[in-house]
């Protein structure tokens, strides 16, 4: 878990707001009602509007605009409004972060959601927790800046020049972003393997148990990461197929498709974090 230099610090953690630790219990109840959610969701006048915003947006929106929150928790889903309560509680508990594009940020956050998600399914993973781990996997990045600008802003300089990020937060913090948004997800109590895939989404080897949530946001990641380069269904497939087996320690894993499905999502992610921030 945290080094001890971490552990010296989570008193400046975000804690979950009460309304919104309710709103999250509620959405993961699976016997509360719709009017109930909606009566929650109405409660919180931030999380109205970016659930009215999202639901009207081109990734959900139809040809009928939706005017009710009811109507609107109804097209996005579950898992969806399930996301918008988190993400709603990381902004509002970090509003505005120097140096940092929440758009952006979101916006990748949400593009390796998505692929976590479908990603999930050939892994033997519930997407909705593949979702969740995903939605959360860079916090560490918004509180490390929350709390030490100057450093994080220096961090983010050196990566943009080609250093290696986990070595840079380990020798100027003492820990590394993960572990921070690990120790906020034990704080938020969310359950210990959505924990431990926050905790080694960079090492997924190194979970003790394997954590095939860990395995599932590390492979997202690096789809995400190389999207650019150059190569074909057929060697994306082998390329994915071999960072699962070597890196990610997943050996059966049926890779046909994938390629193929990402390619529909692409984008999507970063429109929903146009969204939020």
């Amino acid at each position: 878990m945290p080094s001890a230099e971490l552990l010296k610090r989570v008193d400046e953690l975000p804690r979950l707001p009460k309304a919104v630790s309710e709103l999250l219990d509620a959405v993961n109840n699976e016997n509360t009602s719709i009017e109930s959610i909606s009566a929650k969701v109405a409660q919180d006048p931030i999380i109205s509007a970016r659930v009215l915003r999202l639901a009207n947006s081109a990734h959900f929106g139809r040809s009928r605009e939706v005017g009710s929150i009811e109507d609107a928790v109804v097209r996005l889903g579950m898992q969806t409004l399930r996301t918008l309560v988190i993400s709603s509680a990381v902004i509002g508990v970090i509003p505005k972060v120097e140096g940092i594009d929440l758009a952006e940020f979101w916006g990748e956050t949400f593009e390796v959601a998505l692929y976590s998600q479908e990603m999930a399914k050939v892994c033997g993973v519930a997407t909705d927790e593949a979702f969740t781990c995903a939605i959360l996997h860079n916090i560490g990045d918004l509180l490390i800046a929350v709390v030490e600008p100057a450093i994080a802003a220096q961090i983010r300089a050196a990566v943009a020049e080609g250093a290696d990020k986990q070595q840079l937060e380990t020798s100027l913090l003492g820990f590394d972003s993960p572990s921070v948004g690990a120790l906020l997800a034990k704080n938020w109590k969310f359950a210990p393997s959505l924990v431990q895939g926050i905790e080694f989404q960079r090492a997924p080897l190194q979970a003790k148990p394997a954590s095939k949530l860990a395995s599932v946001i590390y492979l997202s990641h690096a789809v995400f990461s190389h999207w650019d380069d150059e190569r074909d269904d057929e060697s994306f497939t082998a390329w994915l197929a071999g960072k699962a087996n070597k890196e990610a320690g997943i050996i059966k894993m049926d890779m046909s498709g994938l390629a193929e499905k990402f390619v529909a999502l692409r984008g999507k992610g970063l429109e929903i974090g146009k969204q939020l921030a």
